[in-house]
């Protein structure tokens, strides 16, 4: 599986008509929405005001809206937003009023010139500061520093439930793998709890990249080998934990980071073949869910139960925890349905 990491692929300036601060926001949504490729040429303020104002005209769907409608919203605003353009010069945002973005340089060493949607510019700004920063995660005891193009969990009731399930787990825990691992939380969980030997593997380079750095950040020995692979990768060696945290979600990638939170078909049917085969005689295949599944997507066939149902796999335990309430961007009061699980099971 090839390494190389993954970057948002600059574009072609051919046909973008320049807009600045003299262009009102309206008129350059109206563009946008039309079709036309539009290059900011001044500031970035002047791209963040042109984008908000697409936002709002695009009606962002109310609290509670069907899953449906805020997909379809994702999709529009992502469309339009990807025809507004950014310009790079000496691996530099060259615009008014930007800030360092040092993966500008890391990423296109060998481009030091080009054009990027200005979303994808906002979002290498986002995750440059989470990355240079640090990302506090309480179940970890400090900060994570995911890197760019790798999933960052923004809540954490279902790693504290991880946590506690590991705290209570008296089986062997020699070997471990934990299947997609993206900024490596549950493998570094498994290291704190005592587990001697984990494999973290992922299909995204970024992710590899970012479990790497993150170990060389802590001092002393950690027992985490990250493998560029899919699922459980090859070989024969069995696990005495095989540890998913899977996409809660069916549905379709629009972009890398998509892959943490929908799935495709054959996903969970793969997964289980090679657990079935890898897992230790006495070993446990441990699962990381939710129940948002049959919240919004009542009609898709549960993957875990459905594979309970096929008989290779008997329920040991499953834990389940209500997730914390939050607030909308308006300041309400969100209230939830959703729980997070821990599907333990084990080989019939």
């Amino acid at each position: 599986m090839t390494t190389q990491l993954y970057r948002p692929e600059p574009v072609s300036l051919k046909g973008a008509q320049p807009v600045d601060r003299n262009t009102s926001p309206g008129n350059a949504v109206m563009r946008l929405r039309k079709g036309e490729r539009l290059m900011v040429t001044d500031a970035y303020s002047t791209g963040a005001e042109i984008l908000d104002e697409l936002y709002h005209a695009l009606r962002p769907p109310r609290d509670g809206a069907s899953y449906a409608l805020r997909q379809g919203f994702k999709r529009a605003f992502r469309d339009a937003s990807l025809r507004l353009l950014a310009p790079i010069k000496n691996h530099r945002l060259a615009l008014q009023d930007s800030q360092h973005i040092e993966f500008l340089r890391e990423l296109y060493a060998d481009t030091p010139d080009f054009t990027l949607p200005f979303v994808q510019v906002q979002e290498l700004f986002g995750a440059w500061q989470a990355y240079d920063h640090g990302v506090q995660m309480a179940v970890l005891g400090g900060k994570i520093h995911p890197y760019y193009g790798t999933y960052a969990p923004t809540r954490t009731s279902h790693l504290e439930l991880f946590a506690q399930w590991l705290r209570g787990y008296e089986g062997s825990k020699k070997t471990a793998v934990d299947v997609g691992t993206g900024c490596g939380v549950l493998a570094l969980l498994m290291a704190r709890g005592g587990v001697e030997h984990i494999v973290a593997t992922d299909t995204n380079a970024n992710a590899i990249k970012s479990v790497v750095n993150e170990i060389a950040r802590r001092d002393g020995a950690v027992p985490i080998e990250p493998v560029h692979t899919d699922l459980l990768g090859d070989g024969d060696t069995p696990f005495d934990l095989i540890v998913f945290n899977p996409p809660w979600l069916k549905g379709e990638e629009t972009s890398l980071l998509d892959r943490a939170l929908y799935f495709e078909d054959a996903l969970f049917e793969r997964f289980f073949d090679q657990a079935h085969a890898r897992v230790a005689a006495d070993g446990r295949v441990v699962l990381v869910f939710s129940n948002i599944m049959s919240l919004v997507q009542p009609e898709v066939p549960h993957p875990i139960e459905r594979e309970l149902e096929a008989g290779r796999f008997t329920l040991v335990s499953r834990l389940q925890r209500k997730v914390r309430a939050t607030r909308s961007p308006g300041g309400r009061h969100r209230t939830t349905k959703e729980r997070v699980e821990i599907w333990e099971l084990a080989k019939a």
